[in-house]
């Protein structure tokens, strides 16, 4: 049977037929049951997030609630990837010009420990093992790797509207030791040459340390759920296919390949409406939201890597992230993981975007 509607087809076991039809059927409509428009065709999904009056956030709340005032809110506000200020452009363009330079150099990552892995352990490596491998790729001290996770999920879980007291306290504190750990690296005179390029064209071009170190802590946040979402996915698959400790890199890739076209670990984003537009014959009211379903438009055109957005919000590391999963998966398989056991009893977390699968659910543990 078909989800409802597309938050519930995140969870679904097989939603890819529904997508297919959702993007055949209906690119561009209004869902009376979530209150707000559906675009699943790649032509209409493309077309909202072109137009210059789609916001990544809404005009009333640029920053989430629940984390102002505080140091959350304020790192929250400086990601890139949250904002779409005359600064986006400029630091985005600074920011691909590091992750080229910084891809030249060979990282390796400390990895979380695993012995016999058990699924409690499977679901903390899947959010723990991004985090690690992008901060080695930033050129964190390896030290620092284990710390930086354990940050960012924190950070991670202040983020929903329903988090208590106690997690947004933490998601503060998680903030500021980001915010100043990343800017203290990034000025280090150790830094890497690659993060001195950063922090001089910043300069140059006028743009604080703080905001560069906050976009820096705005990649280790990127890399996280998707980043879980990626290799939990690809876990299944690898048990699927009966993987095990013999398992080659370039078998892993082509786990990791299939999953991003066929199983990608987001499958929507919003846009919010600054001013009324018409879209398709549509017109789409100011201060309305639509919800663009990647998913869907990665049924119509799978080789487009949906999942990792497009346009002017566009993740640019995608390879880099496809890398990192490849080299997580193998990491777990030749510590003996058994991925067919894992891949027999899971579900997927209850998420509105991330298609996350979690192995341990009898106490509802977090990863």
């Amino acid at each position: 049977m078909h989800p409802a509607h597309p938050l519930l087809a995140v969870t679904h076991p097989d939603p890819y037929p529904y997508y297919a039809a959702l993007a055949r059927e209906q690119p561009l409509y209004w869902d009376k049951t979530l209150g707000l428009w559906v675009a699943s065709h790649p032509t209409a999904i493309s077309a909202v997030m072109r137009h210059p009056a789609a916001r990544v956030r809404p005009l009333t709340e640029p920053v989430p609630r629940g984390l102002c005032p505080g140091p959350a809110g304020e790192l929250f506000s400086r990601f890139v990837r949250m904002n779409d200020s005359r600064l986006h452009t400029r630091i985005k363009t600074l920011l691909m010009a590091y992750l080229q330079a910084q891809s030249q150099q060979a990282c390796t990552p400390q990895w979380p420990a695993i012995t016999l892995l058990s699924a409690v352990q499977a679901d903390r490596f899947l959010y723990a093992a991004p985090v690690h491998a992008q901060a080695a790729f930033l050129g964190l001290p390896d030290q620092l790797h284990a710390d930086c996770a354990v940050q960012i999920q924190a950070y991670l879980t202040a983020l929903p509207a329903n988090a208590n007291a106690d997690l947004i306290a933490a998601g503060h504190t998680a903030a500021l030791t980001l915010q100043d750990r990343l800017e203290s690296h990034l000025l280090a005179a150790e830094a890497s040459p690659a993060l001195r390029q950063l922090r001089d064209d910043g300069a140059r071009d006028g743009i604080p340390a703080a905001l560069l170190a906050a976009n820096l802590a705005g990649l280790l946040f990127q890399s996280c759920e998707a980043g879980a979402g990626l290799l939990g996915n690809a876990l299944i698959l690898a048990g699927r296919r009966s993987l095990d400790a013999s398992t080659t890199p370039a078998a892993a890739r082509t786990v990791i390949d299939h999953v991003v076209r066929h199983d990608p670990p987001l499958h929507n984003t919003r846009r919010f409406m600054g001013n009324a537009i018409e879209i398709q014959g549509q017109r789409i009211e100011a201060g309305q939201t639509v919800l663009l379903v990647l998913a869907a438009a990665a049924m119509i055109e799978p080789d487009n890597a949906w999942t990792f957005g497009a346009h002017g919000h566009a993740c640019p590391g995608q390879t880099l992230a496809r890398s990192h999963a490849a080299d997580a998966l193998l990491h777990l398989l030749h510590a003996g993981t058994d991925a067919h056991a894992l891949a027999s009893h899971f579900r997927y977390r209850p998420l509105l975007n991330a298609r996350v699968p979690q192995f341990d659910f009898s106490k509802d543990h977090q990863p």
